[in-house]
Formats: C-alpha cells, sequence, structure tokens
C-alpha cells in the first residue's frame, strides 16, 4: 500500500499539469464563445454578431460535447480512473471525425455568411478553420494511434487542441488582431516544452513533432490567408457546399 501511495503522489504534478491545461481550454471556450453561443438563450445575440445557422448550431453542440468529453478524460486520469478512461475513450474516435466533416464544412459556409471580422475578406478568414480543423483532426488521429504509449498519447492529445483555441480566444477583447489566434495558443506548446525539460531535461518526440505541427496549424493560415491561390482555393471550396 505504501508503495501504491508513493507511486501515486510521485504522478500527481503530471496528472496536475495535463488536467489543468485542459480545464483552461475549457474556461478560454466558455468565455470566448459565451456572447455568441453560449450566453445568447439568456441575452440575445449581440448587434455586431452575424446570426448563427443551424449548422453553426451543430458545430457548436460537437465541439462543446468534445471538450467536455477532453475536460472528463484528462480528470479521470488525474483521478487514476484509467479504466475509465480507456472505456469512455471509444466514444472519442466517432466524435472527432464529426467534428473534422462539421468543422471543415461549417468554415468553408462562412464564407457566405462573411461570419469572420469586417476587415479580413471571407475567403481570407476562412484559412483559420480549413488549417486549425486538419491540424487538430491529424493530431488527435495521431494520439489515438499512440493511445498505448501514453507519454506519447497525451502530449499529443494536448498538442490537437492548441489549433482549435484560437477561435476562442481570438473572441476575447483583452487579444486583440492576431494575437488571440496564433500568440495565445502557442503559448500551450511553450508550457509543453517546458514541462518536458522540467520533467525529463529534454523534448519528448511527440512534443517536437506535434508541436511543429500544431504551431503550423496555427501559423500558415495568417502566412496564405491573402494569397491569390489562397482565396481562388477557398472560393472553389465553397462553391463545392453550395
Amino acid at each position: 500500500m505504501a508503495t501504491r501511495v508513493a507511486s501515486g503522489r510521485g504522478i500527481a504534478p503530471e496528472r496536475l499539469f495535463y488536467s489543468g491545461a485542459a480545464w483552461s481550454m475549457l474556461a478560454a471556450v466558455l468565455i470566448g464563445f459565451a456572447p455568441s453561443w453560449f450566453l445568447v438563450p439568456f441575452n440575445g445575440l449581440p448587434a455586431h454578431i452575424v446570426p448563427p445557422t443551424p449548422l453553426v448550431h451543430l458545430h457548436g453542440a460537437v465541439f462543446s460535447a468534445w471538450m467536455l468529453l477532453f475536460v472528463t478524460q484528462t480528470s479521470l486520469v488525474a483521478a487514476g480512473r484509467t479504466d475509465i478512461h480507456r472505456r469512455l475513450g471509444l466514444i472519442g474516435l466517432p466524435l472527432v471525425l464529426a467534428m473534422i466533416v462539421i468543422g471543415t464544412i461549417t468554415g468553408l459556409a462562412g464564407i457566405a455568411r462573411a461570419s469572420g471580422p469586417p476587415v479580413v475578406p471571407p475567403p481570407s478568414w476562412a484559412a483559420i478553420p480549413l488549417f486549425s480543423v486538419p491540424g487538430f483532426g491529424g493530431l488527435i488521429l495521431a494520439a489515438l494511434w499512440k493511445r498505448r504509449v501514453p507519454q506519447s498519447h497525451k502530449r499529443l492529445m494536448l498538442l490537437a487542441m492548441v489549433p482549435m483555441m484560437g477561435a476562442a480566444f481570438g473572441r476575447m477583447p483583452w487579444f486583440g488582431g492576431l494575437s488571440g489566434i496564433v500568440l495565445i495558443p502557442s503559448l500551450y506548446v511553450v508550457a509543453l516544452a517546458l514541462w518536458d525539460m522540467a520533467t525529463l531535461r529534454r523534448l519528448h518526440r511527440a512534443t517536437i513533432w506535434g508541436g511543429l505541427f500544431a504551431f503550423g496549424a496555427v501559423m500558415i493560415p495568417v502566412l496564405v490567408w491573402q494569397t491569390p491561390a489562397w482565396i481562388a482555393f477557398a472560393n472553389w471550396a465553397a462553391a463545392l457546399i453550395g
């Protein structure tokens, strides 16, 4: 018994790190999307927000379900209930696949809705979801592939959320311009790298490759979104869904 307790205490900081990161992401989503989605039934829709379509509501519901699953899963691991964590993880793959499909279609539909900031042309703004969704999906699928390698799995799961967090931080009034879309989400990559250096004295392979992939998913959109090639592609892709 003493050995088990000591072992549990030894991994408590790691559990706290990952569950704390997950809870901070949930808080960011709730704060960022409160005016335009979560609080609309109570406060109404702000005048500057484009009214959401049924597709947007579906996207919000599916993404919210994923956030709850993500926080629940990290909390279960923090509590030592990896048995429930593994069983609950069975619903993760279909939910991820649904998010990829719905998120991509919603991003393309946003071009016609002009749902982005007025200063950014809709085809340019579509680069944000059309890079963040595959960035998220690719890292999540890699994490599920590595589910039997816990140290890789947990890092890839955390990094997979980085591309999706720009939508939440970018809606907060405290982060102007591109800081909420690119810089603030990237701090999770920095935090994970610092965690590795503090605990492993080196960067874990999953942190290196997953971090580069996540950073690329948030940085590449703002590098290409004003190029003629991207605008032509975005308009072409949007036409495919009518």
